[in-house]
């Protein structure tokens, strides 16, 4: 598998200030790939750099360094427009137009057959469930149903690469559940996927990749089940006749099919406990499976990790400063 999107040491520094201006650093020497016919989560807390990646991707703000290639070859203005969909944080459509009127005019900007656009408008209005009010005024839908035309701007010319920023945002549960069912036939298709988003159940359900970023700089990017793996918890499910032995550094809890589930915080734990229920002609192993976290559990203790190993590294730094 080849990378579609290869970042290479991205710096963006932005003014501010009105009368003394200033240079605020955005993105740190950000790298990463995207590989073609994946999908990946581009995760951060606020401020984190996120939209302004991605609007260095589309072309919209100039990086101060570094370089983004697409399919091999070097972008200098943002990404080819008839490859991808994008689909902004908060977009913004003229709200007298219809969603009809407003994916027929984008979709002729995509490179779309007028012949075809009346039959995909109506193929994406129903995928996306907002085929009622597909001939209403955009000012008078709600948030959700202006989501779900945004999204349907970004794939109707189905992009090989499609780049969204919270396409979650507003919708309730029904909606979360269209939008994941329609991003997975996506990837079915071939296409790639980045996006953003805070709600980290719908992007571990999403997506099989993940980069994180805190303050401009990347954190952590590869495979979310590396992310979520754990190799210092496990988890031993196994069945007994009678009450089972007390084990070491171990939780020991009594499911409602009568099995018992051994929860060991290390291997040399979790090797203990397999052996013993080996070892006793009253017990029955079933499984012995590492633990899994959340994403979020995972995103969580990355960060705070992250800002513990910062602030040792800066108190070393004053303890030597204060020395010289």
């Amino acid at each position: 598998m080849k990378p579609l999107i290869d970042v290479q040491h991205i710096n963006l520094r932005i003014a501010t200030g009105h009368v003394f201006q200033k240079q605020k650093t955005i993105l740190h020497d950000i790298s990463f790939q995207v590989m073609q016919g994946s999908s990946t989560a581009y995760l951060g807390t606020n401020g984190a750099g996120k939209t302004s990646t991605f609007r260095i991707l589309c072309g919209l703000v100039k990086a101060n360094s570094g370089h983004v290639f697409f399919d091999g070859e070097m972008m200098s203005n943002g990404l080819p427009p008839k490859r991808f969909g994008f689909m902004p944080e908060q977009p913004y459509f003229y709200k007298n137009l219809t969603p009809k009127e407003l994916l027929t005019g984008l979709g002729r900007l995509s490179g779309l057959r007028n012949n075809d656009l009346n039959k995909d408008i109506g193929v994406w209005a129903e995928r996306l469930g907002f085929t009622k009010v597909l001939n209403q005024r955009l000012s008078t839908c709600s948030k959700g149903q202006v989501q779900r035309v945004g999204l349907a701007q970004a794939l109707i010319h189905q992009p090989d690469f499609i780049l969204l920023d919270e396409p979650l945002s507003g919708l309730d549960p029904i909606g979360r559940a269209c939008v994941r069912d329609v991003l997975h036939a996506e990837i079915k298709r071939g296409a790639t996927l980045l996006f953003s988003s805070h709600i980290l159940s719908d992007a571990e359900a999403i997506c099989d990749q993940v980069i994180i970023l805190k303050e401009g700089r990347t954190v952590f990017s590869g495979g979310i089940k590396s992310l979520l793996s754990s190799e210092d918890e496990w988890l031993l499910k196994a069945t007994w006749k009678g009450i089972p032995p007390t084990f070491l550094n171990t939780q020991v809890s009594l499911f409602i099919d009568g099995s018992y589930h051994f929860r060991g915080v290390s291997i040399a734990a979790r090797n203990e406990v397999i052996q013993k229920i080996l070892a006793d002609a009253n017990a029955s192993l079933i499984s012995v499976e590492p633990k899994q976290r959340t994403l979020e559990h995972a995103f969580v203790d990355l960060l705070r990790s992250d800002a513990k190993n910062v602030g040792e590294s800066n108190s070393e730094e004053g303890h030597y400063a204060a020395d010289s």
